[in-house]
């Protein structure tokens, strides 16, 4: 029995001197690359894109509000920077943006239930889609062509809008190279609508009523001037602010907030 308890206790022994030095090496290695992969994850790479944290404001006309089953038909994009001020064409005097109808036959618009019925054809939407040539595939490229030229880079471009989750969920599925090129968050001006109706009703009662023309390019142009009259009416402009920005940058750093910008790649927004 002494010879099969050699080797353990020969092992056991030797430990000390040639097993903890290997062991202290690979701890020593596995650390070093753990923080050259956190420093890596950390820097912010030179960025192409030169407009002030760009938002997209994307509105979409569907045939229904069934993800799944109805179709977007339309779709405008008008692209602001971080102040609201639209991005300007090539030739600099005018406001840039996109906008293009999908192509449909009878089979789907003919399924639309009343409301889209009435309102797309006294808009003249639904004449427009019966006539348009350009396929679902061609107008996500146009699309994304449009945004990469203003915001080249991923994950910078935030998706801004009315009730734009809506639109989201179904581009998911139709613009899925759009979705993709954009950041994961969005501005949903409705959201900040909701939440004046219960912090602030009163003031919320005087907001600049829509006018509800159900196109996709009035719609974006109606969501800008909404949020802007939120930001000059109802949100702190940073004047008021200043107490609180000092306060804030006197208090140490904690942990959990330095090690943030390792989760998810990084934007300006």
């Amino acid at each position: 029995m002494k010879w099969l308890l050699f080797p353990v206790t020969r092992i056991a022994h030797i430990r000390p001197r040639f097993v903890s030095p290997c062991i202290r090496s690979v701890s020593q290695y596995l650390r070093r690359r753990t923080i050259q992969n956190s420093l890596t994850m950390a820097q912010t790479p030179e960025l192409k894109t030169k407009l002030f944290k760009p938002l997209v404001w994307i509105d979409c006309e569907m045939t229904g509000l069934d993800h799944v089953n109805d179709r977007i038909i339309e779709i405008c994009c008008i692209i602001t920077d971080g102040h609201l001020t639209p991005v300007q064409g090539p030739d600099g005097q005018a406001e840039s943006h996109y906008e293009s109808v999908v192509h449909y036959g009878p089979e789907v618009m003919g399924k639309m239930n009343q409301w889209c019925v009435e309102h797309h054809g006294n808009s003249g939407l639904t004449a427009k889609v019966l006539a348009s040539d350009k396929t679902l595939a061609q107008v996500e490229e146009e699309l994304l062509a449009y945004i990469q030229r203003y915001i080249p880079d991923k994950n910078i471009g935030v998706l801004a809008g009315n009730s734009v989750h809506m639109d989201r969920l179904f581009m998911v599925r139709e613009f899925p190279k759009v979705i993709d090129h954009l950041f994961y968050r969005i501005v949903d001006v409705s959201s900040i609508m909701e939440v004046a109706r219960r912090h602030n009703p009163a003031l919320q009662a005087r907001n600049p009523k829509k006018e509800a023309a159900h196109t996709a390019y009035s719609d974006i142009k109606e969501s800008i001037a909404q949020l802007q009259w939120y930001m000059d009416n109802y949100l702190k402009p940073p004047q008021e602010t200043e107490s609180h920005e000092s306060t804030a940058s006197e208090q140490p750093e904690s942990a959990s907030s330095s090690t943030s910008s390792l989760k998810r790649p990084r934007t300006d927004f």
